[in-house]
């Protein structure tokens, strides 16, 4: 609560977010600065008035720090203290008065005793701020008259001597000249002889408000200064119009500009309201309306206001006016359902309003049957209606109706009437039903219903896939694997596509498409690697983009050879023969050389690892001519096919 009484009293304050901490501010004039801080707490304060404080000076722009107080700056003597001036006076008492101390040892009474001294600090801040004698008084305001024109300063505020265990923040401020202005935002509420201020808080410590009854002549209407932005003023009477202003006071008892002025008058409280007591309804068409002004009331009024409404929440629209007193009013053209009420316009302006009081006409007319219903059903089976609006001004909305066939009977959908013309269903798709029908009627406020509008026909979205076909046969023979199914059975199918998968790498290859299932049922493919794993699958379409699909057992497809190895030579060299190769297909095992002499017939001359890329023969007689074939061994003793020979006269 007292820091919240502190921000009020010290507009200098610093949102530091530091428990212990002093604000500052200063304010500049033609060559002198001056200027003011206040403790944040009754711990800072009393450390303050024992210690005094320190002021540094800061010349931004050239890095010189320097101490304006070579004796810390600290309340002056008693003595010295002026007795006729009050602010002092109460800067004196807080200072050098009793200490307000426990009465006991009870939490509550520490509590009160605490309370008791922030509050005679606050007094004694404010006090400050709205006397520079009372601040001088109390060491928290400094003059400085050493200044350089055109130079800016920079100000540190400090304790002389910080106390253990606890740190109190230091204050800084920059010196910028400014102007004061006016207090903004001020709003002016008239009541019964009270008027009502109110304005936007801002640097100023206090205000003080002025009124006048003429505009020109201004008087304060308090005889201390208001902490707070807001007065409220007890006016001499009703009839006449007031004038007030505002102006502020800063921390170091300057006076801000006045505000702008606001007026306003005193408002007279009315006791009674316009009382309706009779309805009468003439020949159905129109209705005749009569009330009472109870007390006073007649003398009060300037105006009469005649408001009606189809409910009672309103809004309340005016139909009649007068400009003198009256008693009754025939409405010519009410509505269906009416609501009266009569508002009554004081000789101040105030509004004054009776209970609203229900009419009606009787109606059996029903409203026109509603057209141009159309919609459509999306892919997740919302139904979204739509409709022209009725025109009849009693028309209440309407209610919708839905059936799976023309022969059955249609159930209301709208749990209440729709307000709107439009409505959102939901279906279910899982259903042999096609087709969906929709009608809709009008109903007014009298509950009047007009005849059902033409049916609309939706159709169901199809979200039932085709059957699937059935794989009958998938079996691999030396060059093929041959497929075999039976087709969808679904009339609305399409389209079929047909795939390959490995399962080696799980490659995905379409191998065929047609558009009419019926078109194949077989397939043989050739396009094969021996020795890899395969299986089918085989995707159906229905027209409303549906699918089904059928899965192949897995085929091992073997041919029993592999491609012979083509990147195959043979090099002369001193003494022996080196023979070179490479072979594209992955886990070799072996590779198996044959060699012939001259005319003789090849023979296994030696088997190599599948790692090994190159062999060198040395068992070699001159005057032949040697010969070579190659062949590799893959797993499952799958041969490659033999390669070419090639020759070597040695």
């Amino acid at each position: 609560m007292y820091r919240i009484l502190l921000f009020l009293l010290c507009c200098c304050q610093l949102a530091t977010g530091q428990e212990h901490h002093i604000a500052a501010m200063a304010d500049v004039q033609p060559g002198v600065t001056r200027l003011r801080w206040a403790p944040s707490g009754i711990v800072e304060w009393e450390l303050g008035t024992r210690y005094g404080y320190n002021i540094e000076r800061f010349i931004i722009g050239e890095n010189k720090f320097s101490l304006l107080t070579p004796q810390p700056i600290k309340p002056l003597p008693l003595a010295q203290m002026d007795p006729n001036n009050e602010k002092v006076a109460i800067v004196a008492e807080v200072i050098y008065g009793e200490k307000i101390s426990p009465a006991g040892k009870r939490f509550s009474a520490f509590y009160e005793a605490q309370n008791t001294n922030e509050w005679r600090m606050a007094m004694a801040l404010l006090a400050c701020d709205l006397s520079t004698q009372a601040a001088k008084s109390a060491g928290l305001y400094f003059e400085d008259s050493d200044i350089v024109e055109g130079r800016r300063y920079a100000y540190r505020i400090s304790l002389a001597q910080q106390p253990k265990n606890l740190v109190v923040d230091t204050a800084v401020v920059v010196a910028v000249p400014g102007l004061l202005s006016r207090p903004r935002e001020v709003r002016m509420l008239c009541g019964d002889k009270t008027a009502t201020l109110a304005w936007k808080k801002d640097s100023y410590s206090a205000y003080i408000v002025e009124r006048s009854a003429n505009g020109k002549d201004f008087h304060p209407v308090s005889d201390l200064p208001l902490v707070s932005p807001h007065f409220k003023d007890t006016l001499p009477g009703n009839e006449h119009r007031y004038f007030y202003r505002i102006k502020g006071i800063t921390p170091f008892a300057n006076y801000g500009p006045y505000s702008e002025i606001v007026s306003g008058t005193g408002i007279t409280e009315v006791e009674n309201r316009p009382e309706l007591d009779t309805i009468i309804v003439q020949q159905n068409q129109r209705i005749e309306i009569r009330w009472l002004l109870p007390g006073e009331l007649k003398d009060q009024l300037a105006k009469i206001v005649i408001t009606r409404a189809a409910n009672s929440k309103g809004p309340f629209r005016p139909i009649a006016n007068f400009n003198k007193i009256a008693y009754a009013f025939t409405d010519l053209h009410p509505g269906n359902t009416n609501y009266y009420r009569i508002k009554g316009i004081t000789k101040q302006g105030k509004a004054i309003y009776s209970f609203p009081y229900f009419a009606q006409l009787i109606d059996t007319i029903p409203p026109a049957v509603p057209t141009g219903l159309n919609g459509n059903v999306d892919s997740i089976g919302i139904a979204t209606l739509k409709w022209k609006a009725n025109i009849e001004t009693d028309l209440l909305g309407y209610r919708v109706f839905r059936a799976n066939s023309l022969t059955e009977e249609f159930v209301e959908l709208s749990k209440k009437i729709l307000s709107q013309p439009a409505f959102t269903d939901t279906l279910t798709l899982h259903t042999l039903s096609a087709n969906i029908f929709y009608k809709v009627i009008a109903v007014d406020k009298n509950y009047n219903t007009s005849p059902y509008s033409a049916v609309i026909l939706l159709k169901r979205p199809d979200t039932i896939p085709p059957s699937a076909p059935l794989f009958t046969k998938a079996i691999g023979t030396d060059t093929a694997i041959v497929l075999e199914w039976q087709n969808s059975s679904s009339e609305d199918a399409i389209r079929c596509i047909l795939y390959r998968v490995n399962t080696k790498d799980s490659s995905r290859v379409q191998i065929s498409a047609w558009d009419h299932p019926q078109k194949m049922s077989s397939f043989s493919d050739t396009a094969l690697r021996p020795g890899n794993t395969y299986y089918y699958e085989l995707l159906v379409w229905d027209d409303a983009g549906n699918k089904a699909i059928a899965v192949s057992s897995d085929v091992f497809f073997e041919s029993g050879t592999r491609p012979p190895i083509t990147s195959w030579k043979a090099e002369k060299q001193d003494q022996h023969i080196l023979l070179h190769w490479q072979y594209h297909l992955a886990g070799v095992k072996q590779f198996r050389i044959y060699r012939a002499k001259s005319n003789d017939l090849f023979t296994l001359y030696t088997t190599l690892d599948g790692n090994l890329h190159d062999y060198t023969d040395k068992v070699l007689f001159p005057g032949n001519v040697y010969k070579y074939k190659i062949t590799a061994v893959l797993p499952g003793d799958v041969k490659s096919a033999m390669s070419k020979v090639i020759e070597v006269i040695y």
